[in-house]
């Protein structure tokens, strides 16, 4: 494909993240021509294409677009549970594919997926666009320059609010929420970690009558850096942080805010070491507040998206590796999501005695 070639894409799915992420992000990439859209509601087909007249539509659950032979390329950001016979279908009809995570519900599905690419000539592709987030970024070439020190370890902590908006499918997945949000924190791990984690132990605790957990805790090691993982189901707030310790510094991620924040090694504790590091946290919250408030007055804080757009499309004109937004990539993650579900030790609670969590 020839970058002079502007590329067909059709969007299959017009959920929250394709309507407020994916497409704006679309609209700004000149080598894509929004050509077309696909969702199973009439509705929400209708609304679009009141905003875009010349857009082809089809109205379909399987991905049906009859105007598709100018179609080069599609993303999927339906529910998880069809991904892969969409993307399946796609790449047989020689589509290329960006498919939002989790990438399949089984391993073995995506096994298919990366030969069937391989075997059409197609590329292939996950949404794992955290890891390309401004203060992931940021983060990153902290720690490549040495100012964290030496690495201590990587942990993650997620809490997840149940009243917050939610996709109305979640229950159905394996583990429930678990299934659909931990992508993010594999693919955040290894890329800060810089290779691939080896698990150590996990507990699972679970509720009666429930898919998503209560709470999942995991210890993997990269070669002998301690990198933990802590999600809980239940929360009054909704938080995402990863933290990588070194010996001379701290580096915090906050995911929702995309914001990094830095502190010093604070040696004894004492007072003046107490007031640096505060005034660290809050210099640069402060800072990371006001660039990301920016960003989405602008609407375009797009979470490290806009970049995994960008990487699609130089892969599709150069034929080059996919690398962090491979099959590959998504298939290990989907590898890790069953190793921990069918090895850690499970504990289960009551269920509540009322929904009000």
């Amino acid at each position: 494909m020839t970058a002079s070639k502007k590329i067909n894409l059709a969007v299959i799915g017009l959920g929250w993240v394709a309507t407020n992420r994916h497409i704006p992000i679309i609209l700004r990439q000149p080598q894509l021509n929004f050509y077309g859209v696909i969702d199973k509601r009439p509705e929400r087909i209708q609304r679009l294409a009141e905003k875009f007249p010349e857009i082809k539509t089809s109205i379909s659950t399987s991905g049906e677009m009859p105007w598709g032979d100018e179609v080069q390329a599609v993303l999927i950001a339906t529910d998880p549970l069809t991904h892969f016979p969409l993307a399946r279908q796609a790449l047989l009809n020689g589509k290329h594919v960006l498919m939002e995570k989790p990438f399949t519900m089984t391993p073995a599905e995506s096994e298919e997926l990366q030969e069937m690419a391989a075997r059409n000539g197609r590329v292939c592709c996950v949404v794992h666009n955290f890891q390309f987030a401004r203060s992931t970024l940021k983060l990153q070439a902290l720690i490549r320059s040495g100012l964290l020190g030496e690495l201590q370890s990587i942990e993650a902590v997620q809490f997840s609010n149940p009243r917050r908006r939610l996709p109305a499918w979640y229950e159905q997945l394996p583990c429930g929420l678990f299934y659909d949000e931990s992508p993010h924190m594999f693919y955040m791990l290894e890329a800060l970690a810089g290779q691939m984690m080896q698990p150590v132990a996990s507990t699972l605790v679970g509720r009666a009558g429930q898919n998503t957990p209560v709470s999942v805790s995991a210890q993997y090691q990269v070669g002998g850096l301690p990198i933990r993982l802590n999600m809980n189901f239940e929360a009054a707030l909704s938080e995402w942080h990863i933290t990588v310790m070194g010996t001379k510094g701290v580096g915090i991620v906050d995911l929702f805010r995309d914001i990094l924040v830095t502190l010093p090694n604070d040696g004894g504790h004492g007072a003046r070491e107490i007031l640096a590091s505060s005034g660290a946290v809050i210099a640069s919250h402060l800072a990371g507040f006001a660039a990301s408030g920016l960003l989405l007055a602008r609407g375009q804080l797009f979470y490290g998206a806009d970049l995994v757009w960008k990487k699609f499309i130089h892969v599709l004109q150069s034929g080059e590796s996919a690398g962090q937004i491979s099959a590959a990539s998504g298939a290990r993650v989907v590898a890790m999501q069953h190793q921990l579900m069918g090895q850690s030790a499970r504990f289960e609670l009551p269920a509540h005695a009322h929904h009000d969590v």
